[in-house]
């Protein structure tokens, strides 16, 4: 018999005139065939399971039939991804072992059981090249049912028809009514498929009927309409939609939001054991959460629970192997302590309404916590907005803080007035409480004031510390005499600056400080740290201050030793450290993040040896089939001399003697695109979409220095279009297997505003997409919750009615006329940081030019698209526009956007 491959190979040879792999036939031609017909001739099977039917089925009520039994399988097929040789065990004990299996003039011949009813199952893969729209066909004599990735294929029968009788091709004339050699009917069940880009898995799933023919077997065949809308052919006819028994695949979407990630992890007094909080995505879109205890040491799980467990806000207690968590029904929320070696829980607190977070004092005597109160709506429905912050729905609001003795539960105000404190630290001897009162003041950069206050715990007494609006962050030390405190280069009037005189710094750039309590005097630690720091902790164990850091691409950690006033960077493990916390009497860390083509995983950080090692990588079974492309860094030198910083994502299984699209994704603002894994734009995903990726870091990032950072001031595209543009033609020219035709470029945010800004200087883009992006300047400084806050920072000084040059010749919506690249526009439609309106504005532009663009809003979503189901299909939308213009196959969109209002509304209540 010819391999599956071989004969795949011919069913399209001959079928390869047709108008959708070759782009229509000419007119002269006879008509092609109204479908091409693909023999499935290899297949996964686990063998035969006897399965009797249950006692008492044939009751007169409430009766089980076969039906029944095969809604009923053993195994679940949501997540069945098997490989040749892979074992499954059995309630019985025994082991079912997947093998291949080939198919002959029968289909999948499967060996009947000596009695009663049994299950199989067939899994194959397929891999779709573009989005198609296929017929799976199952001919046989027993029941049958089928799976798309999981889901439930809904199956038509048809009339009862023949054997099926395969040529060389593999086709199959199917579809008439007659009966087999030995005098029993199979019959022909149909479904059908919608395959996106990318390898799907398809489980067939049948039962032996005692009652049915003897032979027990499935046909398996795919048919593909030959009327489809033409697309560009295949290079080669295998790459349109290869079966195959080979799980291993690219990643998609659905791996990187439903795979098992780390929610929060901290880390025991001792530094022993690590509580870890985690989370998954299962079939319809089902959230579980579960809580482990494992082991610092080797990662050994150690205690866990499972089963919807609701938890948040894990911290242990300060001594002992206790883990403290809030549990939460509507707004009251009760605090737990829940002791490791008794198994014992006990409350602290409970139900507080509007219970906000909380902290533990360091001698374990009691506990700090906020509680939330909502202002009180005017019953005229009206409202006065008094200063910008009030058009905030929730700028009203307060908190206060409240204290608990343990393990009593007493409790006692700490705070009140029209202020919520923010940022609070509880000091080493329990006796003294940091925090941070903010409020709005136009007056001044960045229109908010920042005070640090200091209440002594057992007077109640509070101290004014220091009144510097650059100032956000603060964490005590072992010397009650210092803080540490983090705040913006201009803090404690420009202390922290690296710039020359006239440059205005770039105030999102982090720097440490040291307070004297005594003297009010204060150093920069950090001015001469290249990386931007975003979080600090001050280790009462070793001394140091641990400092979370922007570092060009990565997140890193570093570590202040005090006396020698030096930095170090600390080993990870990780390219981008999401989260770190410190034992509290050991030299012991534990960090959690991803790497550019690493999942996340959880580390313990030896900090006396300045090593990590892994404790958990909860996606590794997810990704055991997944392929991943290499990741590497790539740097040019741009016309005027400088470095362009930036990486590349290769697809999987690379060829340089091929020639793909390219997509170029950036951000363009205050930040660097970090090497953290998936996220909101999953360059491993479009990699694994059969692109190339090019990743620059234009000017004005934190995490390069002062210098680079503050370039980003007012200058909204002035520098970084033509970097992006420069650097994207340099690629090129150093990539001859990046397609120049064919180069799509991507941003959000402030990355949207700079795609629809570079499209108006250059048409060396196919297509480009904006999410959430700025059209216009002035109105989203304006419109904005947070517009002119930014502005505070990247538009020091400058607004519209005296900066024409800045509001206006930047703003993309006034040079509307010079786009001529196809521009998708997405938007949440409830985005309270970049108005709808920017998008709106632009499309009615383009539209009235008569210009090559789509609009979707993604509907009660904000600046983030977090809605699972919904950011699927944004997903797709993405890949879909890429696609139709870097690909040549407009297929996948028309499917998701049919081309008039009715048409979507009729493909939506089809779904």
């Amino acid at each position: 018999m010819k391999p599956a491959w071989l004969s795949f190979l011919c069913v399209l040879a001959i079928a390869w005139a047709n108008p959708y792999l070759s782009g229509g036939a000419k007119a002269d031609e006879p008509a092609a065939a109204e479908t091409i017909d693909i023999a499935i001739e290899a297949a996964l099977h686990c063998g035969s399971i006897a399965t009797p039917l249950p006692a008492f089925h044939d009751h007169a009520k409430h009766g089980f039939t076969l039906d029944d039994l095969l809604a009923a399988g053993p195994i679940d097929p949501v997540g069945l991804v098997p490989h040749d040789g892979a074992t499954k065990p059995l309630p019985s004990g025994e082991q079912l072992r997947w093998r291949i299996i080939q198919a002959g003039e029968e289909g999948f011949v499967l060996e009947r059981p000596d009695e009663g009813p049994a299950h199989e199952y067939l899994v194959f893969y397929l891999e779709a090249d573009r989005w198609l729209s296929a017929t799976l066909k199952l001919t046989g004599g027993h029941p049958v049912r089928a799976f798309l990735d999981g889901q439930a294929v809904t199956l038509s029968k048809d009339n009862a028809t023949d054997k099926a009788d395969s040529d060389d091709t593999g086709l199959q004339d199917a579809g008439t009514d007659a009966e087999a050699e030995d005098g029993a009917a199979k019959t022909t069940h149909s479904g059908s498929l919608e395959l996106s880009i990318g390898k799907h898995v398809i489980v067939v799933h049948t039962l032996f009927d005692p009652e049915q023919e003897p032979v027990w077997s499935v046909d398996a065949r795919l048919s593909l309409p030959a009327e489809m809308p033409a697309e560009t052919p295949a290079e080669t006819p295998e790459a349109v939609l290869l079966p195959d028994v080979d799980p291993r695949r690219p990643v998609n979407i659905h791996d990187i939001l439903d795979a098992p990630r780390i929610a929060s992890a901290v880390v025991s007094p001792d530094g022993k054991l690590a509580a870890v909080q985690l989370g998954e995505y299962g079939p319809g879109g089902s959230h579980d959460r579960w809580l482990e205890i494992r082991s610092t040491r080797d990662g050994r799980l150690q205690k866990t629970w499972r089963g919807g467990l609701a938890v948040s806000r894990l911290q242990w207690a300060p001594a002992g192997f206790k883990l403290s968590y809030t549990t939460s029904e509507e707004n009251q929320t009760t605090l737990w302590l829940y002791d490791i070696e008794t198994g014992v829980a006990r409350r602290l607190l409970r139900d507080i309404e509007h219970f906000g977070s909380y902290q533990w004092a360091p001698n374990g005597s009691f506990v700090v916590y906020s509680v939330n109160v909502e202002a009180e709506a005017d019953p005229r429905e009206v409202k006065r907005v008094v200063d910008p912050t009030d058009r905030w729905p929730w700028a009203r609001n307060r908190s206060y803080l409240m204290q608990a003795s343990v393990p009593d539960g007493m409790t006692r105000r700490l705070t009140a007035g029209p202020l919520s404190p923010g940022g609070w630290r509880i000091s080493p001897d329990s006796g003294r409480l940091l925090f941070f009162l903010s409020e709005p003041d136009l007056s001044a950069r960045p229109y908010s004031t920042s005070e640090l206050w200091q209440l002594d715990l057992h007077t109640l007494d509070a101290t004014l510390l220091l009144d510097d609006r650059w100032i956000g962050g603060a964490a005590y030390g072992p010397d009650p005499r210092i803080l540490a405190l983090q705040g913006s280069p201009s803090a404690f009037d420009g202390l922290g600056r690296m710039v020359p005189d006239g440059v205005q710094p770039n105030d999102y750039g982090g720097q440490l400080y040291l307070f004297n309590l005594q003297t009010g005097e204060a150093e920069a630690v950090s001015r001469h740290l290249q990386p931007a720091i975003s979080g600090i902790d001050w280790s009462l164990q070793d001394g140091k201050i641990y400092a979370r850091c922007t570092d060009t691409q990565y997140s890193n950690l570093y570590a202040y030793e005090v006396k020698k006033k030096s930095w170090t960077r600390v080993d990870t493990g990780l390219d981008y450290t999401q989260r770190f916390d410190l034992a509290r009497t050991a030299d012991i860390g534990l960090a959690y993040g991803t790497s550019a083509t690493v999942p996340n995983r959880l580390l313990a950080i030896d900090l006396a040896k300045n090593k990590s090692r892994l404790l958990l990588d909860p996606g590794a079974d997810a990704y055991r089939h997944i392929e991943l492309g290499t990741v590497e860094p790539w740097t040019c030198t741009l016309p005027n001399g400088d470095e362009l910083d930036g990486r590349i994502y290769y697809p999987p299984g690379f060829d340089p003697a091929r020639t793909y699209p390219l997509i170029v994704y950036y951000y363009g603002g205050t930040s660097p695109v970090t090497r953290d894994y998936g996220g909101r734009y999953p360059k491993n995903v479009w990699a694994g979409q059969d692109y190339m990726v090019y990743v620059p870091e234009p000017s004005g990032a934190t995490g390069y220095g002062q210098e680079f950072a503050a370039r980003h001031v007012n200058d909204w595209g002035v520098l970084t279009a033509d970097e992006v543009i420069e650097g994207t033609r340099a690629f090129l020219a150093a990539h001859p297997y990046a397609d120049p035709e064919k180069v799509g470029c991507i941003g959000a945010s402030y990355g949207g505003f700079l795609t629809e800004y570079i499209i108006t200087r250059t048409d060396l883009f196919a297509a480009a997409i904006s999410h959430a992006g700025i059209s216009n300047i002035a109105s989203y400084w304006g419109e904005g919750y947070w517009g002119y806050l930014y502005g505070a920072r990247a538009l020091a000084d400058a607004f519209p009615w005296q900066n024409r040059d800045l509001y206006v010749e930047q703003s993309p919506l006034f040079h509307a006329d010079k786009i001529h690249t196809p521009l998708l526009l997405l938007h949440g439609d409830a985005d309270t940081n970049v108005p709808v309106g920017e998008s709106d504005q632009l499309f009615i532009a383009l539209r009235l030019l008569g210009r090559e663009v789509e609009y979707v809003q993604i509907q009660q979503q904000n600046h983030h698209i977090l809605d699972h189901d919904k950011r699927i299909v944004w997903n797709d939308t993405i890949l879909a526009w890429f696609a139709r213009w870097l690909k040549d196959r407009p297929a996948w969109w028309e499917a998701l956007y049919p081309d008039s209002v009715e048409e979507e509304a009729t493909a939506d209540a089809a779904e």
